[in-house]
């Protein structure tokens, strides 16, 4: 998976609009449209947040699947 899809992956996971999601970076709108479209990636601190965030959301959503059987 590439960081753009990452990126893609984890805002559609948290259900946030562009401008939302670049709120809880700190980035502007057009930096995470830049991310997800590959032109730019995110610095290695926000990446870290990204991919931590993106793990915590993944078990969560795992959780509650496993909870609905």
């Amino acid at each position: 998976m590439t960081i753009a899809e990452e990126v893609r992956a984890l805002r559609a996971a948290l259900d946030e609009d562009t401008a939302t999601f670049a709120a809880r970076w700190k980035r502007s709108a057009r930096t995470v449209e830049d991310w997800e479209q590959g032109r730019r990636q995110p610095d290695p601190l926000a990446l870290d947040g990204i991919r931590a965030l993106a793990a915590r959301t993944k078990k969560k959503h795992a959780k509650k699947a496993k909870a609905r059987e």
